[in-house]
């Protein structure tokens, strides 16, 4: 058997909703010589039979079963020690590619010599009418260009021009060489930031990362997804690693400003969730210290609230917050 071009991961956690969609994306690329590995997730659902379907209608697709819940950062180290191909590609099982999206990446990591490439992301955001919208806008990204770490690392943060932009979202191809030989993979503890942890690994490897304008992903914005809800141990263990980034480009002030800025925006959000969790758990006693017991906390957790403030009002009127 020949090497296949592209070994794309699937991570699948009860995903019977979505899955056919996400696999019937990757059966109709047009670059064909690609496998895909589907890590089911210890789901309780219908998953892993429709995937089995699937598989015996295409024999490029194969299941791994977990049997314990290990969250995506597991599933997909075990995809990529499973994994053959030259190129890795990432598919969360609720989205789903463009017929082109393959071909056109490895096509333009080979002519760069990239180690990661990627496209824009067609966000299609739950309970917004129309079509999907790119992520990142003709201003920021017109035509094919490489991205350097700074600038990933600034675009980590909200920006009010382009609230929607996050290129830790982004889902890039990789060369699988280049991640076997720096030892690169997932933080297994880590269920939120996942993805963005990796990148910056990737990035202080030495990884050349090339962008294309195409919005040939289609990413879907789910309120109930694990990067819409972020615990207060995921925010605290992106803080961490926040830190640790930190201490290693000391002697690069730029950097290290830029990711100051997303570490402040973190520390909010994770005060803010541990202050909101003892509310909703009526713990006064610990809801009380985390307001009170430090005056920076106290000022990140009021301005979290000013920031989430007209989303709790239109939750409300949908019918209220469901924890």
């Amino acid at each position: 058997m020949t090497t296949p071009i592209v070994s794309v991961i699937v991570p699948a956690f009860n995903a019977a909703a979505f899955i056919g969609e996400a696999l019937a994306s990757l059966r109709a690329q047009t670059l064909v010589d690609i496998e895909v590995i589907v890590i089911d997730d210890a789901s309780t659902d219908g998953t892993s039979a429709l995937v089995e379907a699937a598989a015996a209608a295409d024999p490029r697709i194969r299941l791994l079963r977990r049997a314990v819940n290990s969250g995506p950062s597991a599933a997909r180290n075990q995809g990529l020690a499973a994994a053959e191909g030259r190129w890795i590609a990432l598919l969360d099982a609720d989205d789903s590619y463009g017929p082109d999206r393959l071909a056109h990446l490895v096509e333009l990591g080979e002519r760069h010599d990239a180690q990661l490439c990627s496209d824009n992301l067609a966000l299609d955001i739950d309970g917004e009418p129309g079509d999907p919208q790119p992520m990142i806008p003709p201003a920021i990204l017109s035509t094919p260009r490489e991205l350097g770490l700074h600038e990933f690392v600034q675009r980590n943060v909200a920006d009010p021009q382009w609230p929607r932009l996050n290129l830790g979202f982004l889902k890039p191809i990789f060369r699988r060489d280049f991640l076997v030989a720096n030892a690169i993979r997932y933080d297994e503890r880590v269920r939120f930031a996942e993805d963005y942890a990796l990148y910056i690994d990737c990035f202080r490897a030495g990884a050349r990362w090339w962008m294309s304008p195409a919005a040939t992903y289609r990413y879907r914005v789910r309120a109930d997804s694990l990067t819409q809800v972020q615990t207060v141990a995921d925010l605290g263990i992106l803080h961490s690693r926040l830190d640790a980034l930190i201490r290693v480009a000391a002697d690069d002030s730029d950097l290290v400003r830029s990711i100051e800025r997303q570490r402040t925006v973190v520390y909010r959000c994770l005060h803010y969730r541990a202050f909101t969790d003892a509310v909703k758990d009526r713990r006064p006693g610990v809801a009380a210290r985390e307001l009170l017991g430090d005056p920076r906390r106290t000022a990140a957790i009021a301005q979290e609230l000013a920031r989430q403030a007209p989303i709790i009002v239109r939750k409300a009127l949908r019918g209220g917050y469901r924890r």
